[in-house]
């Protein structure tokens, strides 16, 4: 585009004797049509840009709020741990139970940080893990999830009939397998005990959905839109069980990652039903399989 300009600079000049003949005119209609062709490839060139630029600039927003938010959750637990142990170390008629109190806070904290850590480390998994897709049982699958889960929820009394029928997919089995775990393990955590939760699944026009019902705590119609944020927990979570609020946004992103979607119809102190819908058509995902 510079060599065009000037080379219409050079012929503007070089036809400077023969204006009397249109040579002005020719000359001062190629610069500014190669004046104008500059400022609209300029203004072309920088949309593109950002455009390429834009969904970077995004990642790299959505990190640093990650990185944030991870730090602010860490610092809790490790702040109420640390002035504690300061306090008791100044006390100098500290007693046995005092002691043994003091004890006993740490070791709530450190489970907190070691239940952070762990809810961290399979979220860097999923950013990082490559899934492949193959046709899955979902049935079998489902299965697979309530047998993992089986201790804690014989703790609580709680069963968990799995009524979903033979019916197969393409996914990806282990980001399927994940997904449920979490799913079910919300529903035991927020369930009171000797209740019922209930795999079912049904196949669509477009998608397979599998839904996981339970008899809980339920969740108010002003927080369900926030519940797949990460660190995000409801008021009834928060007062009720321990937990940072990782796994729902972890089951968001893995279904996004092979096209599918979480939806959620719940009410408070009736219960929730988590619905995970899986594309029919992965043609179009661009994963390996």
């Amino acid at each position: 585009m510079t060599t065009s300009i000037v080379f219409s600079l050079l012929f503007f000049v070089t036809t400077a004797d023969s204006w009397e003949d249109g040579g002005q005119d020719l000359g001062v209609t190629l610069l500014l049509i190669n004046l104008i062709t500059l400022v609209v490839g300029a203004l072309l060139s920088y949309r593109l840009a950002r455009r390429t630029l834009r969904p970077i600039e995004k990642t790299l927003d959505t990190q640093d709020q990650y990185i944030a938010d991870a730090s602010h959750e860490l610092r809790t637990p490790l702040a109420s741990a640390l002035i504690s142990n300061e306090v008791a170390l100044k006390n100098h008629r500290l007693t046995l139970a005092q002691a043994r109190t003091i004890i006993e806070g740490n070791v709530k904290d450190m489970q907190e940080l070691r239940l952070l850590s762990d809810g961290l480390l399979r979220e860097s998994e999923v950013q990082s893990s490559v899934l492949k897709l193959a046709p899955v049982d979902t049935r079998g699958v489902a299965q697979e999830a309530i047998q993992a889960l089986t201790l804690i929820a014989t703790e609580k009394s709680i069963i968990i009939k799995n009524d979903t029928s033979a019916i197969t997919v393409t996914t990806d089995a282990d980001a399927l397998r994940k997904v449920l775990t979490i799913l079910l393990e919300n529903a035991i955590k927020y369930s009171p005990a000797k209740s019922v939760i209930t795999l079912t699944n049904q196949q669509g026009y477009s998608s397979v959905d599998i839904t996981v019902t339970d008899q809980g705590i339920g969740i108010g119609s002003s927080e369900i839109s926030n519940i797949f944020q990460r660190f995000y927990r409801t008021d009834q979570s928060r007062s009720q069980t321990t937990g940072y609020g990782l796994g729902l946004s972890i089951a968001k992103e893995l279904l996004e990652k092979v096209g599918g979607k979480i939806t959620v119809k719940s009410a408070l102190r009736e219960g929730s039903e988590f619905t995970v819908k899986l594309p029919v058509d992965v043609k179009d995902l661009g994963l390996p399989q």
